[in-house]
């Protein structure tokens, strides 16, 4: 009888996992000046409030952003259904969007034509991407080093920590 339940079991969980959803969550600053950053992460990230920066951390990858509180009017957490790669990146609730991953750091709803900078703790400019017609970048960060890294993206500008 054990043997039919574990194999119960195993069918079960092999079928769960075939109908897997990926999700995207999504964290969406207002800022005082108007503009609006959607930060999205692959797994549940966690906020809390470091004396005057809100950090953000990813629990998979620990990836960190941080912004510093006076900056921000209010924000929320979306969860969503998603599919893959940049094309898949919402930018319906406006602002733009900031997909950060171990290797890469997609970005859209920008306008054409927008520098976007990554510089490293010590100021140095490390990668940069000029947005397309379609608004969107892709830059990528295979073999960097852990540490802090400053993005500078027309008139968005975070920290974040891999």
């Amino acid at each position: 009888m054990k043997k039919y339940i574990l194999a119960i079991a195993a069918v079960l969980a092999t079928a769960v996992s075939a109908f897997a959803i990926d999700y995207s969550y999504t964290l969406v600053l207002n800022r005082t000046d108007g503009n609006k950053n959607n930060f999205q992460f692959e797994t549940t990230p966690v906020a809390t409030i470091n004396g005057e920066e809100l950090t953000i951390v990813e629990n998979l990858t620990q990836l960190t952003v941080v912004v510093p509180i006076s900056e921000i009017v209010n924000f929320t957490f979306e969860k969503e259904e998603i599919g893959q790669g940049i094309e898949n990146i919402k930018v319906d609730n406006g602002g733009v969007t900031f997909r950060l991953s171990q290797n890469m750091l997609e970005v859209a709803g920008l306008s054409e034509g927008i520098d976007i900078q990554i510089f490293d703790i010590n100021g140095q400019l490390r990668a940069k991407a000029v947005s397309g017609v379609d608004g969107t970048a892709t830059i990528a960060m295979t073999g960097w080093d852990k540490g802090v890294y400053v993005v500078n993206a027309g008139k968005n500008k975070f920290k974040f920590i891999r």
